[in-house]
C-alpha cells in the first residue's frame, strides 16, 4: 500500500522506496514467526498465539487478501500468512486441552469458540474497511487507491495493524504470566514478531510521519501513542517474563512444558 504513494516534491525521494523496503523486511520477519509458531506448536504440544490475537489476525488478512490490497504482492503476502495461520489453528485445536484443564467446557468447544471469533473479527475488520473506503477516509494529494486520489490505505492499514498488534502483544504478556510456562513459544518467535512490528510497523510510519508529516499526523496522535505505547511496553516486558519463567517451568517427556508447581503430567497435582 505504501508503494502506491506520490509524495508532493518536498518529500525526499528516499521515502516510498525505504519505507516499501521496512515494509518487505517487516512482512518477512512476520512470515518467520508465523512459522516457528508452528513449528514450536508441535514440539511442545501447546499453542502460541493467544485465542482471540487469533482470530485479529486471520480475520484481518481474509479481509485484506480478499477485500483491500491492489497489487498481486500484496494480497500474495495476505494469502501466505491466511495459508500459515491454518497451521496454527491446528495445533490451537489439537493441543487447547492441555492448556484449558481447569475449563472443560472451554478444552471441548475451542472449535466453535474459534470460529465465533473469527466471524465477529471478520465482520468488524469489513466494515471499518468498507466504511473507510466508501468515505474516503484521509482522502489527501499523494496517496492513490485504485490509481487516483481516494482513501489513504497507508492509515487504513495502520490502525487496523496497530489494534492487532497492541492487542497480540499485551494478551502474549498476559498468557505466558497466567500459564507459567513457555509452551508454544520461544525466544526467536519473540524476536521475529517484535523486530517484525518495530521494522515494519514502528519504523515505516516513523519515517513517514518524519519526513511527510502532514499526511502522516496521525501516527504522533495520543490514541496511536496510546495503541504503539501500550504494544512496546508489552513486548520489551516479555523477553524478561520468559526468561524468569522458563527457569521455574517443568519439561515433561512429551516435549510439553507446565508450570513448575506441578509435581508431574499424570497427576497434574499443584505444590502448594
Amino acid at each position: 500500500m505504501v508503494s502506491n504513494d506520490i509524495p508532493p516534491p518536498h518529500v525526499p525521494a528516499h521515502v516510498v522506496p525505504l519505507c516499501s523496503l521496512f515494509l518487505q523486511i517487516g512482512g518477512g520477519l512476520w512470515t518467520v514467526s508465523y512459522m516457528l509458531y508452528v513449528r514450536e506448536s508441535f514440539r511442545s504440544r501447546s499453542y502460541g498465539m493467544p485465542l482471540f490475537a487469533l482470530a485479529l489476525n486471520i480475520s484481518w488478512e481474509i479481509v485484506y487478501a480478499l477485500y483491500v490490497t491492489e497489487t498481486r504482492l500484496e494480497k500474495f503476502v495476505f494469502t501466505l500468512w491466511l495459508v500459515i495461520d491454518c497451521g496454527m489453528v491446528y495445533n490451537t485445536l489439537k493441543y487447547a486441552k492441555y492448556e484449558w484443564t481447569h475449563s472443560p467446557k472451554i478444552a471441548h468447544n475451542i472449535g466453535s469458540i474459534l470460529a465465533v471469533m473469527v466471524i465477529g473479527a471478520t465482520f468488524g475488520h469489513w466494515t471499518f474497511a468498507k466504511w473507510w473506503i466508501e468515505n474516503e477516509i484521509g482522502k489527501r494529494d499523494g496517496k492513490f487507491y485504485k490509481g487516483v486520489v481516494g482513501p489513504d490505505m497507508t492509515e487504513l492499514g495502520f490502525w487496523s495493524a496497530i489494534l492487532c498488534q497492541s492487542y497480540l502483544s499485551t494478551a502474549s504478556l498476559c498468557q505466558l504470566v497466567v500459564r507459567q510456562h513457555s509452551g508454544g513459544v520461544n525466544w526467536t518467535i519473540w524476536g521475529t514478531r517484535a523486530f517484525g512490528s518495530v521494522i515494519g510497523l514502528y519504523l515505516l510510519c516513523g519515517w513517514e510521519w518524519y519526513f511527510w508529516r502532514e499526511a502522516h499526523g496521525y501516527v504522533m496522535s495520543p490514541f496511536a501513542i496510546f495503541l504503539w505505547g501500550t504494544s512496546v511496553i508489552c513486548d520489551s516486558a516479555y523477553p524478561y517474563a520468559l526468561w524468569c519463567i522458563s527457569k521455574t517451568e517443568n519439561i515433561l517427556p512429551d516435549g510439553r512444558k507446565i508450570d513448575g508447581k506441578y509435581v508431574n503430567s499424570k497427576s497434574n497435582k499443584r505444590l502448594e
